[in-house]
């Protein structure tokens, strides 16, 4: 885990470096040619395919969540730092107009409607999307240390949502691409690396089971950690 986060400090710097507008030196970079690497994910097949996308809140994420809406698709949006749980999103709900300033941050809570647990039907999502610090050719994954992108998967796993097979997509630049990551057994990997010049498939992804009962404390005391963690419970009581 040290190594992990030492590993973080060096990329935020260099990103930082490199590109001195692409946010917080401590989160996934908005790097020049997101916008490129966002429209190659929307050629592959996985995504074509995919009429519910779950994806994450990054702001590196912003165009995939427009161009999902725009292909006519469905949304299941993580919100930020997983706080206000997950959103259902689908074009209707939002106008064009209004999604570039409201697919982000704290806006993404009132773009669609709130899943509740226990009780919310997600539906099956095609794809998972996510953003990160580092990949490397394996498709093992570096986030910004908080595991959300780990436990969003597993969130979606245990509720149903998408199964082992379900394909998960990550955005970034060249410089983001390491020859080898450091892992740990929760660590999910992913099966498109999107980069703006791109499409990386690695052969096999990490697929941890999900494990929402040994989450450290500060995921675990997430309301929808809880709320979903009954809903399971209730799900096992049936006869």
């Amino acid at each position: 885990m040290a190594d992990k986060q030492i590993l973080r400090q060096e990329l935020g710097a260099r990103f930082g470096g490199l590109w001195p507008e692409s946010g917080p030196a401590d989160r996934p970079p908005l790097f020049p040619g997101l916008g490129r690497a966002a429209e190659r994910l929307r050629r592959q097949p996985e995504y074509r395919r995919a009429g519910l996308v779950a994806v994450m809140p990054d702001p590196a994420l912003l165009q995939v969540r427009i161009n999902a809406l725009q292909d006519g698709k469905t949304l299941i949006a993580a919100t930020p730092g997983l706080k206000q749980g997950l959103v259902r999103i689908s074009p209707q709900d939002l106008p064009l107009p209004r999604r570039s300033r409201e697919l982000r941050g704290g806006a993404l809570a009132k773009a669609g409607r709130i899943l509740r647990l226990p009780g919310a039907k997600l539906g099956k999502a095609g794809l998972v999307v996510g953003a990160v610090m580092a990949v490397d050719s394996r498709g093992l994954t570096l986030g910004d240390g908080r595991g959300l992108l780990d436990l969003f998967h597993a969130l979606l796993e245990a509720l149903g949502a998408i199964t082992r097979a379900t394909p998960l997509a990550v955005l970034a630049a060249e410089e983001q691409i390491l020859p080898e990551l450091p892992g740990e057994p929760w660590d999910v990997g992913a099966d498109l690396v999107l980069t703006p010049e791109r499409v990386l498939r690695p052969s096999e992804a990490a697929r941890p089971a999900p494990a929402l009962d040994k989450l450290p404390p500060a995921l675990a005391k997430l309301p929808l950690i809880k709320a979903a963690l009954a809903s399971l419970a209730r799900q096992a009581g049936k006869p």
